[in-house]
Protein backbone atom coordinates (compact mmCIF):
# COMPACT_ATOMS: atom_id res chain seq x y z
CA UNK A 1 0.00 0.00 0.00
CA UNK A 2 0.79 3.31 -0.86
CA UNK A 3 0.42 5.73 2.38
CA UNK A 4 0.23 9.80 1.85
CA UNK A 5 1.23 11.98 4.69
CA UNK A 6 0.79 14.88 3.88
CA UNK A 7 -1.71 18.06 3.88
CA UNK A 8 -2.27 17.37 -0.56
CA UNK A 9 -4.81 14.13 -0.68
CA UNK A 10 -4.14 11.99 -3.60
CA UNK A 11 -7.69 13.07 -5.15
CA UNK A 12 -6.31 15.91 -6.34
CA UNK A 13 -2.86 14.55 -7.62
CA UNK A 14 -1.76 14.96 -11.30
CA UNK A 15 -2.63 11.40 -13.51
CA UNK A 16 1.17 10.82 -13.32
CA UNK A 17 1.33 11.37 -9.28
CA UNK A 18 -1.55 8.76 -9.04
CA UNK A 19 0.24 6.65 -11.26
CA UNK A 20 3.74 6.46 -9.76
CA UNK A 21 2.63 6.03 -6.59
CA UNK A 22 0.45 3.29 -7.28
CA UNK A 23 3.54 1.34 -9.14
CA UNK A 24 5.45 1.71 -6.00
CA UNK A 25 2.75 0.55 -3.44
CA UNK A 26 -0.23 -0.73 -5.26
CA UNK A 27 -3.61 0.85 -3.22
CA UNK A 28 -3.25 4.63 -2.13
CA UNK A 29 -3.95 5.70 1.48
CA UNK A 30 -4.29 9.63 2.81
CA UNK A 31 -4.09 10.31 5.84
CA UNK A 32 -3.50 13.88 6.90
CA UNK A 33 -0.42 15.50 8.12
CA UNK A 34 -1.28 16.88 11.42
CA UNK A 35 -0.81 20.94 12.32
CA UNK A 36 1.97 20.85 14.59
CA UNK A 37 1.87 24.11 17.29
CA UNK A 38 4.38 26.97 17.42
CA UNK A 39 4.62 26.14 20.95
CA UNK A 40 4.75 22.12 20.81
CA UNK A 41 7.55 20.35 22.74
CA UNK A 42 9.84 18.33 21.42
CA UNK A 43 8.00 15.38 23.31
CA UNK A 44 4.70 16.32 21.50
CA UNK A 45 6.33 15.96 18.33
CA UNK A 46 7.55 12.73 18.98
CA UNK A 47 4.23 11.67 20.28
CA UNK A 48 2.54 12.98 17.03
CA UNK A 49 5.25 10.80 15.02
CA UNK A 50 4.34 7.61 17.19
CA UNK A 51 0.80 8.37 16.27
CA UNK A 52 1.62 8.32 12.38
CA UNK A 53 3.98 5.58 12.33
CA UNK A 54 1.36 3.38 14.04
CA UNK A 55 -0.59 3.92 10.66
CA UNK A 56 1.44 2.44 8.36
CA UNK A 57 2.32 -1.13 7.97
CA UNK A 58 4.80 -2.87 7.45
CA UNK A 59 6.00 -3.25 4.06
CA UNK A 60 3.89 -0.07 2.89
CA UNK A 61 5.68 2.85 1.33
CA UNK A 62 4.94 6.19 2.69
CA UNK A 63 4.93 9.31 1.62
CA UNK A 64 6.13 11.98 4.47
CA UNK A 65 6.02 15.43 3.84
CA UNK A 66 5.24 18.34 6.03
CA UNK A 67 6.90 20.18 9.31
CA UNK A 68 10.28 19.17 9.09
CA UNK A 69 10.62 17.92 13.15
CA UNK A 70 7.70 15.73 12.69
CA UNK A 71 8.58 14.31 9.12
CA UNK A 72 12.01 13.50 10.60
CA UNK A 73 10.98 12.16 12.95
CA UNK A 74 7.92 9.90 11.58
CA UNK A 75 10.85 9.15 9.52
CA UNK A 76 13.04 8.03 11.88
CA UNK A 77 10.22 5.39 13.39
CA UNK A 78 8.98 4.40 9.87
CA UNK A 79 12.86 3.32 9.08
CA UNK A 80 13.58 1.06 12.16
CA UNK A 81 10.70 -1.33 9.80
CA UNK A 82 10.42 -2.81 6.45
CA UNK A 83 8.87 0.86 5.22
CA UNK A 84 10.11 2.42 2.08
CA UNK A 85 10.09 6.49 2.50
CA UNK A 86 9.56 8.80 -0.13
CA UNK A 87 8.99 12.52 -1.03
CA UNK A 88 7.51 13.64 -4.19
CA UNK A 89 9.15 15.96 -6.20
CA UNK A 90 7.99 18.74 -8.14
CA UNK A 91 9.25 21.37 -10.57
CA UNK A 92 8.31 24.85 -9.48
CA UNK A 93 7.00 26.98 -12.28
CA UNK A 94 6.01 31.11 -11.05
CA UNK A 95 4.57 33.21 -12.92
CA UNK A 96 4.69 37.09 -11.80
CA UNK A 97 1.89 39.31 -12.39
CA UNK A 98 1.90 42.94 -11.80
CA UNK A 99 -2.01 44.22 -11.31
CA UNK A 100 -3.07 47.93 -12.42
CA UNK A 101 -2.52 49.29 -8.56
CA UNK A 102 0.91 48.11 -8.50
CA UNK A 103 0.73 45.50 -6.30
CA UNK A 104 2.23 41.86 -7.87
CA UNK A 105 0.64 38.37 -7.77
CA UNK A 106 2.44 35.42 -7.54
CA UNK A 107 0.90 32.13 -9.32
CA UNK A 108 3.03 28.96 -8.18
CA UNK A 109 2.32 26.04 -10.33
CA UNK A 110 3.95 22.72 -9.23
CA UNK A 111 4.73 19.71 -11.42
CA UNK A 112 5.24 16.21 -10.09
CA UNK A 113 8.51 14.57 -11.68
CA UNK A 114 9.07 11.81 -9.70
CA UNK A 115 9.52 10.32 -6.21
CA UNK A 116 12.78 10.36 -4.09
CA UNK A 117 13.52 8.03 -1.09
CA UNK A 118 15.02 9.19 1.88
CA UNK A 119 18.35 8.05 2.61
Amino acid sequence: MFINISNHASPKWSAEQLQAAQALGGEIRDIQFPNVATLATTADVLALADGLATQVGDGDVAMVQGEFTLVYATIRRLRTRDVRVVAACTERKVQETQKPDGTFEKTAIFVFAGFRDYE
